[in-house]
This record gives structure tokens, sequence and C-alpha cells, in this order.
């Protein structure tokens, strides 16, 4: 097509405004972003971005650049997301005007076609083939998952192009949202400042779950009309592809993958060394969190939603898929782990994310990591959890109504509160445990309690100042001191501490140790 008629279609979807010195009307075949680094060619119109929504239009005549005029993408781009969406409409615009849809659509489905019987590599090669560009695969967590290696650019430099222009944290920022459901849709260019040169963002899914997103960085050629008309097409089979050949639930990172460390290695003597590779803090506090999700989403599908919206709330996170299931590992203080904001950030992410989460008792030992897994798996066949978070704590008679007899996750019965008060008292002389105890028998009655340890009021208010601190428990809450009371009361459904009777952690404290003792002689009597 001839310049002019190109400009004047051009007109009807943008403000064009044409360049007086402009008087050549040559044929124009391609479109593409200006290539400082390239040679000018014929038939070539070349956009440059200019400041705010103006994109400068320029062709090569005889060896010159000569200026064509500006467009202006419109008014009132307050986002950089709707900039670079008018950019992208711009550049498709032109290459719906130069290129024929049946030449592109033909290309698509030779892809798609085989793609069917390809492997993912080879998809991607011909991907690749198509955009003459590499590309590279990033996970929902702004991680490179994978990367095109068939072109004159190696892995290595891929990946430096993409770490360059920070696209990973740009995704975080810009990508997948609840609050922009259309994303699907949509394809981005990322701006100029963030790389060495644009690159091409499309999406990619599974069903209406996001799974991902290729990447395009024009390190081969610049960005044309060709490659904006063909990416999102791309993205659809790639998707395909990579569920298709069982990429995304096998490529978690590294980092993910420690998660599966914790749960089928119970030795924990080289789980700080393998953290340490991982550049990862091996908790010392922490839930496991069994995701199960309410909209049929496969298991990876579900990790990858996870960890998006995991991320920024919580400082670590590792989310994995073990025995077809997703589970999640939140390092978390007890302090924390007792606030109620906890559970309402769990509330907001099962909302998002359309899933149910069951969260082990809080524990300290990474080797308890299956335990905590087991105890979750026993509380999901319960059925009698109401709601999209369920705290296996909150299902402990239910539990053990259920006869559960397993050695391993005995010691999650004890209130991990109650567990970190005893370990204090042994190492600081002190006795918070005794005035706890106390405290519960006289139903949190301060002046009784008072009496009963023959202490000032004030020295108990103290004391029961300090176990909050430790603990994180609402000891002028009901449920919470109901919950505490179970692990003394030796009336209550048989409780294990996990320690031995002559665990020296149990002496000094009478309230505790007779329970002990109690049921470490009756429990062989359950499930026998």
């Amino acid at each position: 097509m001839q310049l002019k008629p190109l400009l004047r279609q051009l007109a009807t979807t943008f403000e064009v405004t044409v360049d007086p010195t402009f008087t050549h009307n040559p044929e124009v075949t391609h479109v593409q972003f200006v290539d400082p680094t390239e040679v000018l060619a014929s038939h070539r119109l070349y956009l440059s971005p200019d400041s705010g929504q103006l994109v400068q239009l320029a062709y090569s005549w005889h060896g010159h650049r000569q200026s064509v005029g500006l467009v202006n993408l419109g008014t009132g781009l307050t986002t950089i997301i709707a900039a670079q969406n008018q950019l992208l409409k711009l550049l498709m615009t032109l290459g719906q005007c130069l290129h024929h849809d049946v030449q592109i659509q033909a290309a698509i489905n030779q892809l798609a076609i085989q793609a069917i019987t390809a492997d993912f590599d080879t998809t991607l090669a011909q991907a690749v083939h198509l955009l003459e560009n590499p590309l590279a695969i990033i996970d929902l967590n702004g991680e490179i998952l994978t990367r095109s290696h068939t072109t004159q650019l190696n892995g290595t430099s891929i990946h430096a192009a993409v770490e360059t222009n920070r696209v990973g944290r740009w995704l975080l920022d810009h990508g997948f949202a609840p609050d922009t459901p259309d994303f699907l849709t949509q394809v981005y260019v990322a701006e100029d400042q963030l790389s060495a040169g644009p690159m091409l963002i499309t999406p990619l899914a599974n069903g209406t779950e996001p799974i991902g997103y290729l990447v395009m960085p024009a390190l081969n050629k610049p960005l044309n009309d060709r490659q904006a008309l063909l990416i999102n097409s791309i993205g659809q089979v790639i998707a395909g592809s990579l569920v298709k050949n069982q990429i995304m639930p096998t490529a978690e990172s590294q980092r993910d993958r420690l998660l599966n460390l914790l749960l089928t290695e119970h030795q924990g003597g080289t789980f700080a060394d393998q953290f340490a590779e991982q550049h990862v803090q091996l908790p010392t506090a922490m839930v496991l969190i069994r995701c199960e999700p309410l909209a049929d989403q496969a298991p990876m599908i579900l990790q990858q939603r996870l960890q998006y919206l995991m991320m920024p709330r919580f400082k670590q996170v590792l989310v994995s898929t073990y025995q077809q299931q997703c589970v999640a590992l939140i390092p978390i203080s007890l302090v924390a782990y007792n606030q109620n904001q906890f559970k309402l950030t769990l509330q907001q992410i099962t909302k998002q994310a359309d899933c149910r989460l069951i969260v082990s008792q809080h524990y300290v030992n990474p080797e308890d990591t299956f335990a905590a897994y087991t105890v979750c798996e026993r509380t999901a066949q319960l059925k009698t959890g109401r709601g999209r978070v369920i705290f296996c704590e909150d299902q402990f008679y239910n539990l053990a109504l259920a006869r559960v007899n397993h050695l391993e996750i005995l010691p999650f019965f004890i209130n991990p509160a109650l567990r970190l008060l005893l370990a204090y008292d042994q190492q600081n002389h002190t006795e918070l445990v005794p005035t706890l105890d106390v405290y519960l028998r006289a139903t949190c009655h301060l002046t009784r309690t008072a009496k009963q340890l023959y202490v000032h009021p004030n020295t108990l208010r103290n004391r029961l100042h300090h176990i909050t601190t430790l603990t994180g428990c609402d000891l002028r809450d009901a449920e919470t001191c109901f919950k505490l009371a179970a692990s003394f009361n030796p009336a209550s459904v048989p409780v294990s501490t996990g320690y031995s009777n002559s665990d020296p952690r149990l002496s000094g404290h009478k309230s505790v140790q007779p329970f002990v003792e109690k049921w470490l002689d009756q429990s062989l009597l359950v499930n026998p």
C-alpha cells in the first residue's frame, strides 16, 4: 500500500498530523519500531514513541530518514498500561492494513496443528521462527520459567535481557490481577526505559485460569507489525503446549521444590544447606496449608495463582504440588499466627483464588512438615469444617472423635502456645505455664487467680501480658481460653505433647504432667 492512502486510513482511528514537508508517496510493506543499530530499509514505515502520547512517523528515502508526521495516541492516558495498549493498537492497525488475515491465520494454523503432536521445545522453536526473535516464559511469580535456545542468542543472553529490564517486577505490578479481568485479551508493550528495546508480552492461560506470560524481547529483529498480529495467537498455542506437555506442573522453581524436600525427607540434617543454596531462609516457625480448588482448577494452575497472591502478603512463601495436591508453606511467628489479621488475609486470598485453605497448627521444626501435611489431610477428610479457611486446631475434637492415632501427628494436638511456654519456663526458670493453668481453672477471674497463686494482682497482670506477648493469644477471648484449657484438662479428649513423662521440660508443671502421663498410659487403647 502506498504511504498516503495508508495515512488516510490510519486517520480514521487516530489523530494524525502530517508533516508539511512530506511530498513523496512510496510503497510501504512493513511497519516497525526505530532501531538505532539497524540500517534504514526501503518500503518501511518507522515508529518512534515520543514523550507522552505522541509517536513520530518516518520512512527511508534514498537512504535518508524522512519525517512523515505525528500520531496522537489519545488524551487522558494516565496509566502506563493505557498508553501501551494504544501504542500496540497503532502497530496492529497499520499491520492489518498491510497484511492479509488469511496469511496470518495460515501461519498460526500450521503452528497449532504441529503443536498437537510435537513436544514443547519443538513448538517453542517454531514460534521463534515465526516471530524472528527469542522467547521467554515467565511464571506468575515474575520468574523466568524457560527460554528458547534456538536462535543465535543463547539462554544466558535472553535471561540477561529480561532481567535487565526488570520485566518480572513489571509483570507483578501490571500483570494478572483480580481487578483487571480483561487482561486475558490484551498484549502489552513494555516501556522503553525498562529495556534495551521494546518487547511484546502476552498472557498465557489455560481456559480462564492464568498460568504465566510469553515475552518476546526485540533482540534479533525490531518490533514490527507482523509480530504484533501473531503474538496473541502464538501465546494461545504456547499455553496449550505447556499444559499438554506438563511443563507447568513439573517446572516449579528450585526454590519451591524446597517444600517438597521438607515433605519427603524426614531427617533435617541438610535442610539448612539446601535452603541456603537457593538463597532461602530455613523457617523456624511456620504453618503448612493444604489448598483445595473450588472451581476445578488443576493443581499447577492453583499453585501459580497462589504464588502471585501470597508473595506480596508474606515475607517468604513456598508453594508447590505434592501428591497431586497444591500445598503452601508460610513462615510466621506464633504471635502473628494468633492475630485476626492472618485469618483475614487468608480469607481474601481464598476469594481471589477461588479455593479453600486448610491451615495446619503452628509448628517450629521443619522436620514436622510431613506431620503437618498429615494433619491437614485428616482434617480435610472430616468434611466438618465450614468456610473457606479451616484451622486444624479448631477441628481438635472432631479429629479425636474420628479416633486419629498416628504417632507422627499426635504432637500437633497440644496447643503450640503451651509448647512455647513450656520451653520458655524451662529456659528462663519462670512459671508462666502454672500461672496460665490456674488462670484458666479460675475461669479467667483475676482476683481469684491471684489469691490461688499468692501473688499481687499487678504481678499476675504482668505475667498474663508476658504470655500474650510471647504467644499472641488474647487471654480475654473465650474461644482462645477454651483451646488452651483443652491442653490442660485431664478429662478432655486425650492429647499428647510429644514429650516423654520424664522430659525435663515438663518437670515442675504438676498440672500438665499427670495429664501427659495419663495419656501415655492410655494411648495404646486408642484405635486398638
